[in-house]
């Protein structure tokens, strides 16, 4: 099919292909060819192609530097709509989940506007239709454009916790048949209903987002193959020299950009990338995988414009798991009925080329190093929590549900971990984000409750504890500190703590935000200032503690007393005067 001339394709997220020009349907004739091409294009003008999609192209834009340094205002609003668990990652995620393009997020404000969540004069004031809508896509004006900010939200959606696992458990636990069937049902229902959707379609060599239109039957034969459906699409990489402006535009809805089916064998193509001629590897072989959705509560949700605030979908026991020397580990997973399974078999069986991540449903994971291997490393993320472990010797297993994490050692052992909490997913703290890092003979446990976070370990407890906060305000979007131009991380470290304890602690807040420790059977003894050890005692055995930790302290080592507990006299510092005060406090005590 001779259409247009292709230009200079970039990409979704960090994939990318070669550029294919002028693709031709195989073993048919040029009138076909034509009036197939016509009768495609016809329909989808028919249906929103001429009004319902952006004319300026999809393409990166992010200058690495202004991003590195705080000064790319799409970054600066990025982080005020971030969720905690994308606050938490570090900004060069931002700039691999954007700089090669922006596909998503054109795609589903495309989808939006189209359904009637928003009108195009949402996006850029005074404009009926979205074709209509200018933007700066130059590599020096784009990063301000306020257009591009809105596109750049949503096009981010697809990173946050609940959309990044719902499409990954689609995309490898669902069978190709399965995926290509919901995809034809999804299409008819555009139809219907008039409504557009979201087509995700993922290959070793290409992750790539695009709007789905409707539905065409007919007879097609793309490469030799034979197809029976076409699922019409606007691509964003599809692009053209405007014969008035002689600029380089979006195409919009192309015959050889769409989704070609066949509905008995669910083969697919996109022919305008694949040419098994010109290169085996291209997309819509045996790893080729759709995601269809046209929920648009969920594509919207917590959105930049008209934001829903809840969505039907469920998958709250949906669990990413990334793991270091996978084939030195088990993973076993316990579903809601109780039932055990392999998930490391259960996820490569179906989605073979993932890597070190394995998308699995269940209540309770555990993940076993089975050869005790040194600097083993387990990331869990769920739609209300992401853990970040390290760890520096043997670790047996490591277990994770909802509201526990913990793991157990067979030899002296360094752990790092990282607790975030999404929002809404916890009350007991205006604080997101805790890092626990210590030294174990034993093991550690991470415990939430309504109340706070218990710590516990069999052998005692020693830890040093990050506490990190973000500032929301009454519409859900984080405060950004500016110093001058420039702006920083919004993350803000409200408090550095360690704690060295026989005895399990709950962690948890007053109501003022600070740091308060409580013990007991059912921790409702609050730990006074000065009983570093949380014994339920003020003694000699802790101020003994505290000068370890101040002479720790001073010779810049690792010591394991706070300021919570530890700076009796509430000067800032953890010292030898603290220390005699405890004794002092102790022999008053003592003597009654």
């Amino acid at each position: 099919m001779n259409i247009k001339k292709i230009f200079n394709f970039m990409f979704a997220l960090t994939a990318t292909i070669p550029c294919l020009a002028n693709p031709v349907l195989a073993n048919s004739a040029e009138l076909y060819d034509k009036q197939a091409k016509n009768e495609i294009e016809a329909y989808a003008n028919e249906i929103g192609n001429l009004t319902d999609r952006f004319i300026f192209y999809n393409g990166p834009y992010h200058p690495y530097n202004e991003i590195a340094n705080g000064l790319d205002m799409n970054y600066i609003e990025y982080l005020k709509y971030a969720s905690n668990i994308q606050l938490a990652n570090p900004w060069e995620r931002f700039y691999a989940c954007t700089t090669s393009g922006r596909c998503c997020g054109m795609s589903i404000l495309s989808i939006l506007a189209h359904n009637g969540v928003f009108s195009p004069s949402d996006i850029q004031e005074g404009k009926e239709n979205l074709i209509d809508i200018k933007c700066d896509t130059s590599l020096t004006g784009c990063k301000d454009d306020p257009v591009m900010n809105k596109i750049l939200a949503y096009h981010l959606r697809q990173d946050k916790a609940d959309f990044n696992l719902f499409m990954k458990w689609n995309l490898s636990h669902y069978s190709k048949s399965e995926q290509v069937d919901y995809l034809l049902e999804t299409a008819e229902k555009a139809n219907q209903n008039g409504k557009y959707f979201l087509i995700s379609y993922y290959d070793f060599n290409l992750w790539h987002a695009v709007t789905g239109m409707g539905i065409m039957d007919g007879e097609w034969e793309w490469y030799g193959k034979k197809y029976d459906k076409c699922i019409l699409t606007i691509d964003t990489n599809i692009l053209h020299q405007d014969e008035e402006t002689d600029d380089i535009v979006s195409y919009g809805c192309a015959a050889d950009s769409s989704l070609f089916v066949n509905s008995e064998t669910k083969e697919v193509c996109v022919p305008v990338y694949f040419d098994p001629e010109q290169r085996e590897d291209m997309i819509c072989g045996e790893d080729f995988k759709i995601f269809t959705l046209d929920d648009d509560n969920f594509m919207n949700y917590m959105g930049k414009i008209n934001p829903s605030d809840s969505y039907d979908t469920e998958f709250s026991d949906i669990n990413s798991i990334t793991v270091k020397n996978e084939n030195e580990c088990t993973i076993n997973v316990t579903d809601s009925d109780n039932t055990t399974y392999d998930g490391i078999s259960e996820c490569k069986a179906i989605f073979p080329n993932n890597g070190d991540e394995y998308v699995l449903k269940g209540k309770d994971f555990k993940v076993q190093n089975t050869v005790n291997a040194e600097n083993f490393g387990v990331n869990f993320m769920d739609v209300n929590h992401a853990v970040h472990t390290d760890f520096q010797g043997a670790v047996n297993n490591i277990f994770y549900n909802s509201d526990e994490f913990n793991f157990d050692v067979s030899a002296p052992t360094e752990y790092d971990i990282s607790l975030i909490f999404e929002e809404g997913s916890y009350k007991f703290s205006p604080h997101y984000k805790f890092d626990f890092s210590g030294n174990t003979d034993s093991d550690f446990k991470a415990i939430q409750t309504d109340r706070g976070v218990i710590l516990s370990s069999s052998d005692g407890l020693e830890c040093q504890i990050k506490i990190n906060d973000i500032i929301r305000d009454e519409n859900g979007l984080v405060s950004v500190v500016y110093t001058g131009d420039r702006a920083v991380n919004p993350e803000e470290k409200v408090q550095q703590e360690a704690i060295s304890t026989l005895n399990d602690v709950l962690l948890t807040f007053d109501e003022n935000g600070s740091l308060d420790y409580y013990i007991g059977e059912n921790y409702d003894t609050k730990v006074q200032k000065g009983d570093v050890n949380c014994d339920g005692f003020i003694d000699a055995v802790d101020a003994a503690q505290i000068l370890i930790a101040y002479s720790k302290n001073s010779a810049d080592s690792t010591a394991y007393v706070g300021k919570t507990l530890g700076d009796y006299n509430g000067d800032g510092f953890v010292d030898a005067v603290d220390a005699s005060q405890v004794l002092i406090k102790y022999a008053e005590l003592s003597a009654k």
